[in-house]
């Protein structure tokens, strides 16, 4: 019988699924146990879940971080050159003209310009190419991290773990707001829960210029 909460535990095995192959294996295994755990005990609050998710992506988020980097400076440009590799001549000389033009391997999924530049045939060509290349390119990087750019990958990991101490600073500093206004409380505490959340990449990511704002704003209407 699925658990009450399946869609939350869900969501729990996908932000553990986000952890790249460097990750430690150890915790890896650890945050697979609490899934688990929490999976077999029908009595397992939302709540709980939701926690779980919070803290394993805040465990995940610099090496998530630093694996997208170096597919970023890496992967990107190998990316694009094997799905021109998977495509038809017609579709590639399409998709080549896309790419000079100013149009982006991102853009694939996100139709506008993408939907009108190709005929429903060549969509469907580019996307299966797109996800056949990049499943092939997110190989080759999860293997660079523990060989070839394993100094860069661990260099990247330092820096986004002092991002993250920053980020949990800002936020925590929001939080105090919240013992400043009754009536803004739970307003900044949704905001916090929010961000909190962000640090699994399901939804929206959370960034420290984002905090920053939301801070500024709670500042400014609580001094008034």
């Amino acid at each position: 019988m699925p658990h009450q909460f399946e869609f939350t535990l869900d969501l729990l095995r996908q932000a553990i699924d986000k952890a790249p192959n460097f990750f430690p294996e150890e915790r890896r295994a650890a945050l697979k146990a609490k899934f688990e755990s929490l999976r077999s005990d029908p009595k397992s609050p939302r709540e709980d879940i939701e926690l779980a998710i919070i803290e394993a992506g805040r465990e995940i988020w610099s090496y998530r971080k630093a694996f997208w980097r170096i597919h970023d400076t890496e992967g990107r440009e190998k990316e694009e050159k094997m799905i021109l590799e998977r495509l038809s001549p017609a579709t590639r000389a399409r998709f080549d003209e896309f790419i000079r033009g100013g149009g982006k391997v991102q853009d694939v999924r996100k139709g506008g310009e993408f939907e009108k530049y190709f005929t429903p045939e060549q969509k469907f060509e580019i996307v299966e190419a797109k996800l056949s290349a990049h499943e092939e390119v997110i190989k080759d990087i999860e293997t660079m991290c523990v060989g070839t750019q394993k100094s860069a990958c661990e260099t990247h990991l330092g820096d986004y773990r002092k991002e993250q101490e920053e980020i949990e600073r800002l936020v925590a500093a929001l939080r105090a707001l919240a013992e400043k206004s009754e009536k803004w409380a739970p307003e900044i505490l949704d905001k916090v829960r929010v961000f909190e959340e962000g640090w699994s990449g399901l939804e929206r990511e959370v960034e420290k210029g984002d905090v920053l704002g939301e801070i500024d704003y709670y500042q400014g209407i609580i001094e008034t």
